[in-house]
């Protein structure tokens, strides 16, 4: 089962160097590949979490679209630009790659985060608590995920 976040956003990143500035603003152990084009991005960005080899999927996105997609959100205002992550929902590092990575672009583009799972906007002051929460899970929350990953091997 995949899972999405979306960005919206007033402004891009001009590259990853400067994508990958803001994750270590935010003081995440997230390294993007630096060979990757941010302005080409379509499909797996490869990242490092803490030296593992993870990533997520990215896609540069029409915010006009996105925005006529969900007409029960309300985004605030209407944004220039959208961006998605796509992960699987049964791969931890992913979904912690992909939040960080999230959190640190809305900051670096005064943007927002659409959760696709929660369905709700969070600034990136707000992203940062989930980031900090999914770093630190309560036992409870890794005994859930310990069952979705079962169930998910179970389907594969």
């Amino acid at each position: 089962m995949s899972m999405q976040m979306y960005i919206l956003s007033e402004r891009q990143v001009s590259s990853i160097a400067e994508w990958q500035a803001a994750i270590d603003a935010e003081g995440y152990p997230l390294q993007l590949d630096p060979e990757m084009r941010f302005e080409s991005l379509v499909g797996f960005l490869p990242s490092h979490l803490r030296g593992e080899l993870t990533g997520f999927e990215c896609y540069h996105l029409s915010a006009v679209e996105f925005i006529e997609d969900y007409p029960n959100i309300d985004v605030g205002h209407d944004w220039k630009f959208a961006l998605s992550f796509v992960w699987l929902g049964s791969r931890w590092n992913e979904l912690i790659a992909a939040w960080m990575a999230g959190t640190a672009y809305a900051q670096a583009t005064a943007g927002v985060i659409f959760d696709g799972e929660g369905g709700g906007i969070l600034t990136a002051a707000q992203a940062r608590k989930e980031v900090y929460e999914l770093e630190h899970p309560s036992p409870a929350q890794v005994a859930a995920m310990e069952e979705i990953r079962r169930r998910f091997d179970q389907k594969s």
